[in-house]
């Protein structure tokens, strides 16, 4: 029973994720099967983001030698780039999928604030993973090098997205995007 307290972040956010895609009615919003694609694999995505970073820690990646901090026994970086290590890296190519998805919901976005976006997205995260450590004792670690690779991760995704639609890839782009739902036919 005591494991399970773990998993209470990971559940709150699942739920919250699914009732938020589901009030908003997404799925009848966005007809196409592009859309649909979008929206499903967007849901997978953000689920496994959860997964990967407010369970349990059940991930040992080498790391870099990092001096850390400790708040109520919960260890904390605040010290950037004190060494690479593989999960730096890691998260660049999590976070990339997040710069697509930002591209195919608002494609008319410029490159500052989706790097706005991506540094929110991960201080949610970290910020998440330190309060859930306090509390829930999920075993993570919240760490300025994480703010810095997923930031990155978001623009690289949505820079290429960027290239790309410049491309002969522009139709199958746009068979993605989350652009012409009902409501925006209404507003017209």
């Amino acid at each position: 029973m005591r494991a399970l307290v773990h998993w209470i972040p990971f559940f709150i956010y699942f739920f919250a994720g699914t009732t938020l895609i589901t009030h908003n009615h997404l799925w009848v919003r966005f007809s196409h099967t592009g859309q649909h694609i979008t929206i499903a694999t967007l849901f997978v995505y953000l689920t496994a983001i959860d997964w990967l970073c407010l369970t349990p820690s059940m991930f040992n990646f080498a790391s870099a030698n990092k001096l850390m901090f400790y708040f109520h026994g919960v260890p904390f970086n605040v010290i950037p780039l004190q060494g690479l290590s593989q999960e730096f890296f890691l998260n660049i190519i999590m976070t990339i999928p997040l710069g697509v998805y930002l591209y195919l919901i608002n494609h008319r976005m410029p490159l500052a604030r989706a790097i706005i976006y991506g540094f929110l997205f991960s201080l949610f995260i970290e910020t998440n993973q330190f309060i859930c450590d306090l509390i829930f004792h999920i075993g993570r670690v919240a760490d300025i090098d994480d703010l810095i690779s997923n930031t990155l991760g978001t623009t690289i995704g949505f820079a290429v997205m960027i290239m790309l639609d410049q491309t002969i890839f522009h139709h199958a782009i746009k068979q993605f995007m989350l652009v012409g739902g009902k409501s925006d036919k209404l507003n017209n």
